[in-house]
């Protein structure tokens, strides 16, 4: 399929010779010597260099791309990340009347009912109404 869309295919192997490898516009060979595995059996040392080499080729090209903190924002939204450079004070706060408010002169009662009304394990206690 990437071959029919002429997408460029860049590979990351440890075996250069492989089919994946071969079939590659670009093939970068991060095999390593040995695994950390005792047994030899669990790719250990390979995938942390294929981590290690898919990070570096992220931020060479974010680099090359003049790639930043905005452009990330916007290309994940919803995700935790981009919400925290994206996300307002303005965007969460509560006003007016959804905001929990009681006199001064209120007893604790009247407190309690008020956080419990608007939601909010606090109030704020005014001395006079703010609009």
């Amino acid at each position: 399929m990437i071959k029919r869309l002429e997408v460029p295919l860049i590979t990351l192997t440890g075996n250069p010779t492989s089919t994946l490898a071969k079939a590659a516009t670009v093939n970068i060979d991060v095999s390593v010597a040995k695994e950390a595995c005792p047994l030899g059996l669990a790719p250990t040392s390979s995938t942390t260099a294929a981590l290690v080499m898919g990070d570096a080729l992220a931020i060479a090209l974010l680099e090359a791309k003049g790639f930043n903190a905005d452009d990330f924002a916007r290309s994940h939204p919803k995700g935790r990340l981009g919400r925290r450079l994206l996300l307002l004070t303005r965007d969460i706060m509560h006003t007016g009347e959804a905001m929990p408010m009681v006199f001064s002169t209120a007893t604790i009662g009247d407190a309690l009912v008020e956080m419990t009304r608007k939601g909010f394990g606090m109030t704020t206690i005014v001395t006079h109404h703010y609009k």
